[in-house]
C-alpha cells in the first residue's frame, strides 16, 4: 500500500497538520466556552451551530471549488480557519461564538471535502479500499493525538489557540509546494432520503441516534470532564480514550457485522452503549472516579458510540446497488449532522436542569431508544442470524463528506465517472411498498441456515 500512498505524501501531511489543529479545538473551545461562564445551554448550541454549517458547507464547497480549484480553495479555507480561531481568543460573546462555529463548521467541511475528493482522484479499482482505510484510521489517530496537546499548557488558553493555529497555516505548506496535479470539480451533493428509507429504516433511523449521541459528546463531554473534576492531563486522556476505543474497535466490530445480521450486532452495540453509559453515569458521583477508571470507562464508550454510525452506514448499503452508495451516504451524512445539532442542546438541558452527570443519562436513554427499535424491527421483519450476502465493512474516518462515499470501493465506479449527479434537496418519503413489506417472513429460520431466509438483509 505504502507506494500508491507516496504520490498522496503531500496530501495526508496537510490533513494530519489540520486534523491536530481542529481536534485540539472540538476539546479546547467548549472548555472555553465554560470558562467564559457560558450556560451548559449556550455551550450546547454553539455546538449545535458547528453541525449546521458542517452541513452548509457539503452544500457550498463544490460551488467554490468549480471556481478556483482545490489547492487555491484549501489554502483560502485553511487561512480563514486559522483567523476564525484568533477571533475566538478575543470574543466573549456568546452570539459570536455561535456565528464562529458555524462557520468553523462550514470551513472544515470543506477541507475534509478537497482532501477526500483528491483522494478519490488518485485511487483506482485495486487501491481504493485501502487508501480510504488508511485515511479513516489516520484521521482518528490524529484527533486522538490532539487531544493530548491539552498539555502542553495548564489553563493557558491563549497558548493553545495559538498552538491550533499554528497547525492550521503549516497545513496549507505541503499542499501549496506539491508537484500533483489538483483533480477535477466535485459534483454538488445529491439528497434523497426517501431512497435511503426505502432501502433501510434503519439506515436513516441509525443516523438520527448516531447523530443525537456523539453531537452531545463532541459539544459536552470536556464540560462533563471539567465538571466531574478532572484535571487538564485527565481530560486530554478522557478524551484520547474515546477516540482510541472508536479506531480500534471500528473494523474488527465492522468484520463481525459482515458474517452476521447488522442488525442484531447493532443491538449488542446499542445495548453496550447504553449499559456503559449508565455506569458512568452512577461511577461520576464516586470519589475514585476521576483517573483510571474514567478512562477506562471513555474507552469502553468510544468501543460503541464511535463504531455505531459506520456498521449503520454498511447495512444502509446492503439493499442497494453500487450506483447508488454516494447517494445513500449523502443522505445519511445529512441526517447524521442535523441530528447532531439538534443533541447538542438537548443534551445541555439535561446537564442544566439536573447536573453535568446527565449528559451521560441522556446518551443512555439515546442508546436504549435506538435498541428498542432494533428489537422491534427484527422481530416483525425476521432474517437469518448467519448473513451470506452482506457488502464487505468499509471503515469511517468519524464525520466525514459526500466525497468519502465517492472513495467507497463498493461504489460503482463507472456510474460515478459518467453520471452528470443532479443537484436536489427534496424530501420525499415514498408510500411504496419497501423492500421490509415485500421480503417479511413469520418463523425465525434456523441458525446457520445458509440457504434459507432471503439473498439480501432487510433494513
Amino acid at each position: 500500500m505504502i507506494p500508491h500512498l507516496v504520490p498522496l505524501a503531500a496530501l495526508l501531511i496537510s490533513d494530519a497538520l489540520v486534523l491536530l489543529g481542529h481536534g485540539l479545538l472540538l476539546t479546547l473551545l467548549p472548555v472555553s466556552a465554560s470558562l467564559l461562564g457560558f450556560s451548559d445551554l449556550q455551550i450546547g448550541l454553539t455546538g449545535s451551530g458547528y453541525f449546521v454549517g458542517f452541513v452548509v458547507g457539503c452544500f457550498t464547497t463544490p460551488i467554490i471549488l468549480k471556481r478556483v480549484g482545490h489547492i487555491r480553495t484549501f489554502a483560502v479555507l485553511a487561512a480563514l480557519y486559522t483567523v476564525l480561531i484568533l477571533f475566538f481568543a478575543w470574543s466573549q460573546s456568546f452570539i459570536g461564538w455561535m456565528l464562529l462555529r458555524f462557520m468553523i463548521g462550514a470551513v472544515i467541511s470543506g477541507i475534509y471535502m478537497i482532501i477526500e475528493s483528491w483522494l478519490n482522484e488518485r485511487a483506482d479499482a485495486k487501491n481504493r479500499g485501502s487508501i480510504l482505510s488508511f485515511y479513516a484510521m489516520m484521521n482518528l489517530a490524529m484527533i486522538t493525538l490532539a487531544q493530548q496537546l491539552l498539555n502542553l499548557s495548564n489553563n493557558n488558553i491563549p497558548m493553545l489557540f495559538t498552538i491550533a493555529g499554528i497547525f492550521l497555516s503549516l497545513s496549507i505548506v505541503p499542499v501549496s509546494l506539491t508537484l500533483t496535479l489538483a483533480p477535477a470539480p466535485v459534483k454538488k451533493i445529491h439528497v434523497n432520503f426517501s431512497k435511503v428509507w426505502k432501502h433501510s429504516h434503519i439506515g436513516i433511523l441509525g443516523s438520527v441516534f448516531t447523530g443525537l449521541i456523539t453531537g452531545s459528546f463532541w459539544s459536552l463531554a470536556p464540560i462533563y470532564a471539567k465538571d466531574s473534576g478532572l484535571t487538564t492531563f485527565q481530560i486530554a486522556n478522557f478524551m484520547s480514550a474515546v477516540v482510541l476505543g472508536g479506531a480500534i474497535f471500528q473494523i474488527p466490530l465492522g468484520r463481525f457485522s459482515d458474517r452476521y445480521d447488522r442488525r442484531l450486532i447493532l443491538t449488542f452495540i446499542a445495548l453496550a452503549g447504553a449499559i456503559i453509559s449508565a455506569v458512568i453515569f452512577v461511577t461520576s458521583f464516586q470519589s475514585f472516579y476521576a483517573g483510571a477508571v474514567s478512562t477506562g470507562l471513555a474507552f469502553l464508550w468510544g468501543s460503541v458510540g464511535m463504531t455505531m454510525y459506520a456498521i449503520c452506514l454498511a447495512h444502509a448499503n446492503d439493499n442497494a446497488d453500487s450506483a447508488d452508495f454516494v447517494d445513500i451516504g449523502s443522505s445519511m451524512l445529512i441526517t447524521y449532522g442535523i441530528s447532531s445539532a439538534i443533541g447538542a442542546p438537548v443534551a445541555s438541558a439535561f446537564m442544566s436542569v439536573f447536573g453535568h452527570e446527565y449528559l451521560y443519562v441522556f446518551m443512555a436513554l439515546s442508546f436504549a431508544s435506538f435498541c428498542g427499535v432494533l428489537i422491534v424491527r427484527r422481530k416483525s421483519h425476521v432474517l437469518p442470524v448467519v448473513a451470506t450476502s452482506n457488502e464487505d465493512f468499509q471503515a469511517v474516518a468519524g464525520m466525514t463528506t459526500q466525497e468519502a462515499f465517492v472513495l467507497d470501493p463498493r461504489s460503482d465506479e463507472q456510474e460515478r465517472h459518467e453520471s452528470d449527479v443532479e443537484f436536489t434537496t427534496e424530501v420525499v418519503f415514498s408510500a411504496e411498498p419497501d423492500v421490509e413489506d415485500e421480503e417479511e417472513t413469520q418463523a425465525e429460520p434456523n441458525v446457520g441456515d445458509k440457504t434459507s431466509g432471503h439473498d439480501k438483509p432487510v433494513p
